[in-house]
């Protein structure tokens, strides 16, 4: 029986994707790598349109997050994180210790983001130069508005440092709005490709300054100037991460269809969970990931057995899920119609006769 992951943290990869995993590992200082890691950059650099310069380094999202972080935040005047959900906390986090006087500006958990209040806080604090906000909010499954937020930020000539690791791959109209002047990124979630590669996209006009407090990987100017050395990092990266990465990035720009698919397996998904009485978050309208609100406990036993029997598994791990009576079901990457319908049967299959 095949096992179907249906979690946000596992992508599920295209077969030249696979492909490129099962290629003998080769040097990272290599004329091999080196033609590579163009490709992949280049890859990369049409997806956002040109517009953004794309810095590629071995590591996780909550790395490149931290690289954004302490490349801006120190020469910031005042920052402002917006949180909605535990990766805006987790993004406020990473900022305080870098600058302790970051200010933070709460919605509650699964709330959009209110003009009037942003607005507010920056008329309260006009010191602010730049805002800190999650892209793809994966705790709540929410796209989180920044078409509004950009629209704020024009006339006060505020800068955006966006958390893009669960949005690049799936919201190309981010890399058209004129605030944003660094996103992250990772080459697993939508991206399909394997965890392991941090993305930083950036505005090349913005001028990066290295930071007294930083910790020297952490200093952003010296990966963009690896880009001119024998393999092109300054960290060692592994030829499968980038391989599979470059190859799925192929698959990628030769799917023009690849978000309205994973709306259209959404819709199927929530519809078939709605028929249970099992109803998604009002707020959950990523493409990829829909939280819902699971059913009494006797009603979940019997779904989390026939679906352990049928090799499906979905979110249910982290405290924050679990606290508040919650599940996830994400699409990440190359899932098929196939798939969609052994899930949906699964589901909805009659109980045993007793």
């Amino acid at each position: 029986m095949k096992s179907l992951e249906l979690t946000p943290t596992v992508p599920h990869l295209f077969p030249q994707a696979r492909r490129a995993l099962n290629e003998p590992l080769f040097s990272h200082r290599s004329d091999r790598f080196s033609e590579l890691f163009r490709r992949t950059s280049e890859l990369l650099t049409a997806m956002n349109g040109g517009r953004f310069h794309p810095v590629i380094a071995a590591g996780t999202g909550t790395w490149a997050n931290e690289l954004m972080v302490w490349n801006t935040l120190p020469h910031a005047s005042c920052g402002l994180v917006l949180i909605n959900g535990e990766f805006g906390s987790r993004l406020y986090n990473q900022c305080l210790p870098c600058r302790p006087d970051t200010i933070a500006l709460e919605f509650g958990w699964g709330t959009p983001f209110d003009p009037e209040t942003i607005n507010a806080c920056l008329d309260k604090h006009p010191e602010i130069d730049w805002i800190f906000a999650v892209a793809t909010e994966t705790s709540c499954g929410m796209g989180n508005d920044l078409e509004m937020l950009d629209r704020l930020c024009r006339p006060r000539h505020i800068r955006l440092a966006v958390d893009g690791v669960s949005a690049i791959g799936m919201a190309p109209e981010l890399f058209n709005l004129s605030r944003i002047a660094v996103i992250t990124a990772s080459s697993g979630k939508a991206l399909a490709a394997l965890p392991g590669i941090s993305l930083i996209f950036h505005d090349p006009s913005l001028e990066f300054r290295p930071s007294k407090t930083a910790p020297d990987s952490l200093n952003l100017l010296r990966l963009i100037a690896a880009e001119s050395s024998p393999g092109m990092v300054r960290n060692t990266l592994g030829s499968p991460q980038l391989s599979c990465l470059a190859a799925s990035l192929e698959e990628l720009s030769a799917m023009p269809h690849y978000r309205d698919m994973h709306r259209g397996y959404k819709q199927q998904i929530i519809q078939a969970f709605a028929r249970l009485g099992i109803e998604a978050l009002p707020a959950s309208n990523s493409p990829m990931v829909t939280t819902f609100r699971r059913p009494p406990e006797q009603d979940w036993r019997v779904l989390d057995a026939k679906l352990n029997r049928n090799g499906i598994h979905l979110y249910t791990a982290p405290e924050y899920l679990q606290a508040r009576g919650l599940f996830q079901i994400a699409t990440m990457g190359n899932i098929t119609d196939d798939d969609i319908q052994h899930l949906i049967a699964t589901v909805t299959e009659a109980p045993p006769s007793a």
